[in-house]
């Protein structure tokens, strides 16, 4: 049986090496898209866009992600539009991700900003386990709320945390627990990470630094993860044009140090 608001994606790789679908479970309120292979640079790479239907996060949803990508595939995740999280009279919204990355394969998760409105509760953990030889790049990003509304810090808290593990054991973990005391004078927080197991984190780290130092009214730093298994990057944005301007500059450097070149369209 699906449980309420499961996502279950599985991956392989089929005999010319594009990514596809293998075992595909989802429940209201998470869709989505058929699977795209519309990467200019890693054209055999899926893409999969997240769909809300109900427009935003309830505070009784209990969500599920659950993406396993096995060797030789390469899977981009994102979604459809930021995530507005409302207040309820439920326990407050939850979503729980489980990621799985086999040697030889790739998971990028790109999903829009989490934008929790007044007096809302947002809980999310990712569950993160790659192999060596794997690789992930993840982001996320969380605003002080509808700012243009009033709204800045007013929500009740976002509990943001991750868990990394290598070949099953646990090597880094990290949590965020914001409410409206936090003191925070920027209105975005964002996190990247890039865990490559069996591979120098040196190239990836540099880049990262390097990006990050390009761009005025950001404030981050960058470090290698325990056992150098990639880079963990924690930043904060003043605005949302700087937030996305600088997302697609950690993005494209994170590609460039630790994807292999670009595979060259069929004529």
């Amino acid at each position: 049986m699906i449980a309420p608001g499961e996502l279950t994606v599985h991956t392989l790789a089929d005999a010319t090496g594009t990514t596809r679908i293998a075992a595909l479970r989802q429940r209201y309120p998470q869709r989505v898209t058929t699977a795209l292979h519309t990467d200019a640079d890693f054209p055999r790479a899926a893409v999969l866009c997240v769909q809300s239907p109900s427009g935003g996060t309830f505070s009784d949803d209990d969500l599920q992600t659950d993406v396993h990508c096995a060797g030789g595939t390469h899977l981009h995740l994102t979604g459809q539009a930021a995530t507005q999280v409302f207040a309820g009279p439920g326990p407050g919204a939850r979503h729980r991700l489980r990621f799985t990355v086999d040697s030889g394969a790739v998971l990028e998760y790109l999903p829009k900003t989490i934008i929790p409105q007044s007096d809302s509760t947002f809980t999310q953990g990712i569950e993160l386990d790659v192999a060596e030889g794997g690789t992930y790049i993840g982001w996320d990003a969380i605003a002080a709320g509808r700012i243009a509304h009033g709204e800045r810090f007013r929500y009740a808290g976002v509990d943001n945390s991750f868990t990394v593990r290598v070949g099953g054991r646990v090597i880094a973990r990290d949590r965020q627990l914001i409410t409206a005391r936090a003191g925070l004078d920027s209105d975005y927080l964002a996190t990247l990470l890039i865990v490559t197991p069996g591979v120098s984190p040196g190239p990836a780290l540099a880049a990262v630094r390097a990006t990050l130092g390009g761009f005025a009214g950001v404030l981050g730093g960058a470090g290698e993860l325990p056992h150098r298994a990639g880079v963990f990057a924690r930043l904060t944005a003043r605005r949302a044009p700087e937030l996305n301007q600088v997302r697609r500059a950690l993005h494209a450097a994170a590609r460039h140090s630790v994807l292999s070149p670009p595979i060259a369209r069929s004529a």
